[in-house]
């Protein structure tokens, strides 16, 4: 069986910001952008959200199918056909994308982070807004040393406010945590 593609799909700030807090709906990001997202979608097998990203966004999300990373189940509940939640803590949440072969990421930042802890992400779409946040939460925030190298695939500029759009494809073929050190080293670049 082939391995599912993974790719995470995210708008942020020049700043590098995707929200002012956990609860921020997307409502500042531009409607080309908006456009782009629905557009990938579409071409998604299973979208992949963590539980506050999911629940601002449910009623968009309402018609793709969905997993929803949560720790308010114990191990997977299926809310209806095009819902499961799943608890990272206690899933291999990987099992879950075998019978997918496009997994589109959708945030928000814990579930991104989950992704590249893992070694699961294979590629990313981001969009850059020309706007500053100041604070706010970062795409990524790990608390173990990551490295993970990506390649710029294309660059598109969405509108004439200067909004980009950034394609990058992992190029290290593999990476692990190190054991004794909690950090990930990768066996090939």
């Amino acid at each position: 069986m082939q391995k599912p593609r993974c790719i995470a799909i995210a708008v942020m700030t020049l700043d590098g910001k995707i929200a002012r807090h956990h609860h921020h709906f997307t409502d500042w990001s531009s409607p080309e952008d908006k456009q782009f997202l629905r557009e990938f979608l579409k071409r998604t097998d299973v979208i992949v959200a963590g539980h506050n990203t999911h629940e601002i966004a449910a009623k968009e999300l309402a018609q793709y199918n969905r997993i929803v990373l949560t720790t308010s189940v114990v191990t997977t509940e299926r809310r209806d056909e095009k819902l499961l939640l799943s608890n990272p803590e206690t899933v291999d949440v990987k099992t879950l994308f075998e019978p997918y072969k496009l997994v589109g990421i959708l945030g928000g930042m814990d579930t991104y982070t989950y992704f590249l802890e893992r070694d699961l992400l294979d590629e990313l779409y981001l969009t850059i807004e020309p706007i500053i946040f100041g604070r706010g939460l970062p795409l990524f925030e790990s608390t173990r040393d990551v490295l993970a190298k990506f390649r710029l695939e294309s660059t598109k500029q969405l509108n004439e406010k200067g909004t980009l759009l950034l394609h990058y494809k992992k190029t290290v073929a593999s990476a692990k945590i190190l054991e004794n050190e909690g950090r990930y080293v990768t066996n090939a670049l």
